[in-house]
């Protein structure tokens, strides 16, 4: 028997079965996916998580890999750029793809001692006649099914995962997500740090991941999902020409692969626990991908969670300190993500208005920030 069962091995997963292991916990990982394997992703980690990668050693791993590392953010607000280390100073901040980071976590979380099984599909959690989570039904790559049974099962598997549906937590908030996601890898892109845009009607970014390399894309508004869909590359090539300088620099890049594009409709915020269970990552917490800040929020849910986990099975009260877990979740990302809730309520409107919109959520991630350099989160 484990102490904890944890479906999901990406950006939640990993680190918190890495947390646990370190406190010498039995940790069994399951994912489904192999790695390394791309999913649809913002990329960029704020500072918040930036620190938090650093405090792992995993900041360190990524730069070994490539992985760039930057101390401000250029933003261009309708036309006038905006340095961040000037407003708040220098802080880290990086994008690494997801081929990059996922591996080193999961790794980590390996090293860290927790047991880790690639393409391991759960097809069922199971639940006692009392109602609570015990353990899961796993099939590995070769077909074959068993039985794990733990302490407590964690769902790090995602929106759309299997412990999420098992257990159908209630919702705190829920809210309509009206941006639509589009970008690119290209290799042969000239940057020198972090970028993004305010540009009327749409949202540009172009985040180093590597050498020379570089997701760019856009955020608009969902109302122009057909154009999309229908044409990938006209969209994306007209939104970057309102940032002639960008436009200039991707033009004499290469595009790597296909356009990935997001289909986000929906955003909540669940209750994170119950008996023998709990969520962690966009299991719980789905918003806008605006800000940038869905990473860094899986991030702080692993340190909560491992730490929630420890104090339950070392006190004999495991559900009071998932209960705990839960209400603390809520505290600590409950104002960025109303603040990326409503930030994000149109992306048709000026440069200066979705910058106006954008600031007090970076004004909370600086808080965030302090709060990370000075031990947090706590529960």
């Amino acid at each position: 028997m484990y102490d904890a069962i944890i479906v999901g091995a990406r950006v939640a997963g990993s680190p918190a079965a890495m947390l646990l292991a370190r406190r010498g916990h039995r940790v069994l990982v399951l994912e489904r996916a192999t790695f390394p394997s791309d999913t649809f992703s913002t990329h960029f980690i704020t500072a918040p998580g930036t620190a938090l990668l650093q405090r792992w050693g995993a900041l360190e791993q990524l730069e070994k890999r490539g992985v760039p590392i930057f101390d401000h953010v250029l933003l261009n607000v309708a036309g006038n750029v905006i340095n961040t280390r000037e407003v708040f100073g220098p802080t880290q901040v990086c994008s690494p793809r997801r081929t990059d980071l996922d591996v080193t976590l999961r790794d980590m979380a390996a090293e860290a001692g927790a047991e880790v099984r690639m393409g391991s599909s759960v097809t069922e959690v199971l639940f006692d006649d009392a109602g609570r989570a015990t353990g899961v039904r796993v099939r590995d790559a070769d077909g074959n099914v068993t039985e794990e049974s733990a302490s407590v099962v964690v769902g790090a598997d995602g929106r759309s995962g299997i412990v999420g549906r098992s257990v159908n937590p209630e919702p705190r908030d829920e809210h309509e997500i009206r941006g639509s996601g589009l970008y690119a890898y290209f290799d042969g892109f000239d940057y020198v740090t972090e970028s993004a845009g305010m540009l009327d009607g749409a949202f540009v970014f172009a985040f180093p991941t590597g050498p020379r390399s570089a997701c760019i894309g856009t955020e608009i508004d969902r109302s122009h999902d057909d154009a999309v869909h229908a044409d990938p590359a006209a969209v994306f090539y007209e939104r970057i020409a309102a940032d002639p300088d960008l436009e200039r620099r991707v033009r004499a890049a290469t595009r790597n692969g296909r356009w990935h594009s997001g289909d986000l409709q929906a955003g909540w915020f669940r209750h994170a626990s119950g008996q023998g269970w709990a969520l962690v990552g966009d299991a719980v917490c789905l918003k806008d991908p605006l800000l940038g800040h869905g990473i860094t929020d899986s991030f702080v849910g692993a340190e909560l969670l491992a730490a929630a986990i420890d104090e339950g099975l070392s006190s004999g009260n495991l559900d009071a300190a998932l209960a705990r877990y839960d209400e603390a979740l809520w505290r600590h990302l409950r104002p960025i993500y109303e603040a990326s809730r409503d930030a994000a309520l149109s992306f048709d409107k000026s440069g200066d208005d979705l910058f106006a919109a954008f600031m007090p959520a970076q004004m909370l991630i600086q808080e965030e920030l302090a709060m990370v350099q000075a031990g947090g989160p706590t529960l």
